[in-house]
C-alpha cells in the first residue's frame, strides 16, 4: 500500500466507516451545507452574498477538520500507539497533513471573501492556530468549556495584555515570514503533541475521552449517559439529583392511591427517566446557578466594564437559553422508548387508564412539562427582547411549538427505535422554522404579533387534530408494539 492510500484510509475514516445503511441522514446534512450557500448567493445582495458563501465554506472545512480531529483521536488507543510499529508515527504524519491542507484551504477561501484586504500571512497563522485550537479542542474539553463559560471577561482580560499585543504587532511588522514560520513550527509540535504514546497518563485520558465520546453519542441518538458512568466531579455532581428523584417518588409512593393523577405521577417517573421534570428542573437551575456565579465573578473582576460585554453577547446567551429550556421536549420520545420494557408492568397497575385514555393521558403529561418549559422560555425572551429589540430571539419559542405538538401527540404504539436524526432533526426543524418565521417579519413586513397569532392558531388546530386522533390510536403502552 502506498502512503497516499495510507493516509487516505486514516483520514477518511470517518467517511469509510459510516453507516452505509442509512445514508440520508448525511446526505440531507450535505444539501443543507449546500442549500446555505446557495441561499446566500441568491437572495443576499450581490456585494456581499459571495463573501458570506465563501465565509461559509470556511465554516464547513473548520468541521469537516474537527470531525477529523476528533476521529485521529479515537484511533490514538493506548494499546496500538504502544505495541503497533509506526502506528503513532502514520497517525501524527496524517495529523499533521490534515491540520496542513486544512490552514491552507481556509486561507485560500478567507483571502478571497477578503479581497483585496487581509495579508496572507495573518490570514495563515490566524487559520492555522484555529485548526491547532479545533483539534485540542476535541481533547482538552475541560479548559474549553472554562473557556467558553469565562468568555466575558476576555475584553477585560485584553485590556491587561495590551503592552504584550504592542510588542507582538512590531515584531510582526519587522519580520512577518520570520514569525509566522517560527509560529507553524510551534504549532506542528503542538499538533504531534496531541497524541500520546501509550503511556499510563495517555490511558487515562483515553479513557475519559472514550466516555465522552459514548456521551455524545447517546446524546445524538437521544439517550442519557448514566451517572455511574461518569468519574470524578460530575459522578459527585450528579449523585444529589439521584436522591432529590429517589426521595420524590418515595413521597409519590407513600401516598399512592388508584387515582388517575396519582397513577400517571408514579408511571411518570419511570416513562420519562432521566427526562422527568424533576431533574430537568433541578439541571436548569444548576445551569443558571453556575451562569449567575461566573457573571458575578466577572462583575466582582471588572466592574462595570463587564455590562458592554454582556450586553453584546446577550443575542448568543438568549440562543442558548431557548435551545435548554426547549430542547428536553424532543427528547421526551425516546425516553419513553428507553422504558417500554417496564411499561406492560405498568399497565397492570390498578386504576392504571387504558386505550384512548391512556393514549391522552401519557401525551398530556408530555405536553404539560413542554408547556410550562415554553411559557417559561418565552417570557425571559421577552423580558430580554425589550433590550436587545431582536425578533428572531421570540421566534424561537414559536418555532418549536408546533413541532413539539406534533411531537409530542404521535402513535406511540407504532414509534420505532430513535436514532440520531430522531433527536436531532426536530431541534433542527424548530430553529429553521424560527429562521423562517424571522424572515417573514424581516422580509415581508410582518408584524410579529401578527405571526404569533397565526402560529398559535395553527398550533392550537394542529393539538385538536392530533388529540382527537390519539382517541383512535392504538394503546401507547408499551411504546412501539406496533413498529
Amino acid at each position: 500500500m502506498t502512503a497516499a492510500a495510507q493516509y487516505s484510509q486514516v483520514l477518511l475514516a470517518p467517511w469509510r466507516q459510516r453507516d452505509r445503511s442509512a445514508p440520508w441522514g448525511r446526505r440531507a446534512l450535505y444539501v443543507l451545507m449546500l442549500a446555505c450557500i446557495a441561499a446566500c448567493l441568491v437572495f443576499m445582495p450581490s456585494e456581499i452574498s459571495w463573501r458570506v458563501a465563501l465565509g461559509i465554506a470556511v465554516v464547513i472545512l473548520y468541521g469537516i477538520w474537527m470531525a477529523v480531529g476528533a476521529h485521529l483521536q479515537e484511533q490514538n488507543h493506548p494499546h496500538a500507539a504502544h505495541h503497533v510499529p509506526g502506528h503513532l508515527r502514520r497517525l501524527r504524519h496524517a495529523a499533521l497533513l490534515g491540520w496542513a491542507l486544512c490552514a491552507l484551504a481556509t486561507t485560500l477561501l478567507a483571502r478571497a471573501a477578503l479581497w483585496p484586504m487581509g495579508e496572507w500571512p495573518l490570514l495563515l497563522l490566524a487559520n492555522a492556530s484555529i485548526a491547532v485550537c479545533l483539534l485540542w479542542a476535541t481533547r482538552v474539553w475541560r479548559i474549553c468549556t472554562m473557556a467558553i463559560v469565562m468568555s466575558p471577561l476576555i475584553s477585560d482580560w485584553a485590556a491587561h495584555f495590551k503592552p504584550l499585543w504592542t510588542w507582538l504587532a512590531s515584531l510582526w511588522q519587522g519580520q512577518p515570514l520570520a514569525l509566522l514560520a517560527v509560529s507553524l513550527l510551534v504549532q506542528a509540535w503542538l499538533v504531534t503533541l496531541a497524541f500520546g504514546a501509550g503511556g499510563s497518563r495517555h490511558q487515562v485520558r483515553y479513557a475519559r475521552q472514550s466516555v465522552m465520546r459514548q456521551a455524545m453519542r447517546l446524546q445524538m441518538a437521544g439517550q442519557p449517559m448514566p451517572a455511574s458512568a461518569w468519574a470524578g466531579p460530575f459522578e459527585r455532581l450528579l449523585r444529589p439529583f439521584q436522591h432529590v428523584t429517589s426521595g420524590w417518588l418515595t413521597h409519590l409512593l407513600t401516598r399512592a392511591n388508584t387515582g388517575r393523577s396519582s397513577i400517571m405521577a408514579r408511571a411518570e417517573v419511570v416513562l420519562h427517566g432521566p427526562l422527568h421534570w424533576l431533574p430537568t428542573l433541578m439541571l436548569l437551575v444548576t445551569i443558571l446557578s453556575i451562569a449567575l456565579l461566573c457573571f458575578g465573578a466577572a462583575f466582582v473582576w471588572a466592574g462595570p466594564r463587564i455590562a458592554k460585554a454582556i450586553e453584546h453577547g446577550s443575542f448568543g446567551m438568549c440562543i442558548g437559553l431557548a435551545s435548554v429550556g426547549l430542547n428536553p421536549a424532543f427528547g421526551l420520545p425516546g425516553a419513553l422508548w428507553r422504558s417500554r420494557r417496564e411499561q406492560a408492568l405498568l399497565r397492570l397497575l390498578p386504576g392504571m387508564p387504558q386505550g384512548a385514555a391512556l393514549n391522552r393521558a401519557v401525551a398530556a403529561r408530555q405536553l404539560r412539562d413542554f408547556g410550562v418549559a415554553w411559557l417559561l422560555t418565552t417570557a425571559i425572551l421577552l423580558a430580554v427582547d425589550t433590550g436587545t429589540q431582536h425578533a428572531l430571539l421570540l421566534c424561537l419559542p414559536l418555532g418549536a411549538l408546533p413541532l413539539a405538538i406534533l411531537s409530542l401527540t404521535r402513535r406511540f404504539a407504532t414509534m420505532r427505535a430513535p436514532s440520531q436524526l430522531t433527536a436531532v432533526l426536530p431541534v433542527l426543524g424548530f430553529f429553521l422554522l424560527a429562521v423562517a418565521l424571522y424572515a417573514v417579519n424581516w422580509a415581508l413586513g410582518v408584524p410579529l404579533p401578527a405571526i404569533a397569532a397565526g402560529v398559535l392558531a395553527v398550533s392550537a388546530a394542529l393539538l385538536a387534530w392530533r388529540w382527537q386522533a390519539l382517541g383512535k390510536a392504538p394503546s401507547a403502552l408499551p411504546v412501539g408494539w406496533l413498529a
